[in-house]
């Protein structure tokens, strides 16, 4: 029975699998010598001797005279904020069917106390509660937009955030914006 004989494509199959599996040793060799001579962190130089002692004297560092400035006292520095208070305050504010001045005056009686104390708000997340994202999103945008005009004092240069709050056990009824107010410390 006659063996049947490798054809030219068995061959070349052969050569190019050792060929590659040459360049994985390759790679393989150099990894492992650059982690060695890494971690050998030039401990060892080729050619290098010991270091021989060298008598040397070294004169002694006069000692620096002390000298004296006087400066004026600094401007005082104007008092800045202590930063954000971590808490917010909470605010309803009923606007179903209400117009522009009618969301301006509720939103003023709801800040009231916070104006006459002379707060300010740091930023403002304002949840529209809604049936839908885009209603509720929508009426949270409408209370944002009248509230520099409603306290000016309070919300003045704040940073506002529209959001959606979906109608469920917490939030029963649609056309509710509830004003989340995170106020600067003083």
């Amino acid at each position: 029975m006659r063996r049947p004989s490798r054809g030219p494509r068995a061959v070349r199959a052969r050569e190019n699998a050792t060929v590659g599996l040459a360049g994985w040793v390759f790679a393989d060799a150099l990894l492992a010598l650059t982690i060695i001579g890494l971690a050998a962190g030039g401990a060892v130089h080729a050619g290098s001797e010991e270091p021989r002692p060298v008598a040397a004297t070294v004169a002694p560092a006069p000692t620096p005279v002390p000298t004296v400035t006087v400066t004026a006292a600094p401007e005082p520095v104007p008092s800045m904020p202590a930063g954000v208070a971590q808490a917010p305050v909470v605010l309803q504010v009923d606007v179903d069917g209400s117009n522009d001045d009618t969301i301006r005056s509720s939103v003023a009686a709801a800040v009231g106390d916070l104006a006459a104390q002379g707060r300010r708000a740091a930023f403002v997340l304002t949840f529209g509660t809604a049936g839908d994202p885009g209603a509720g999103t929508a009426l949270a945008r409408r209370v944002n937009a009248q509230l520099d005009v409603a306290a000016p004092g309070v919300f003045a240069g704040s940073a506002k955030r529209d959001f959606w709050r979906a109608v469920n056990a917490q939030s029963p009824r649609p056309g509710v914006v509830q004003l989340e107010v995170y106020l600067l410390q003083q």
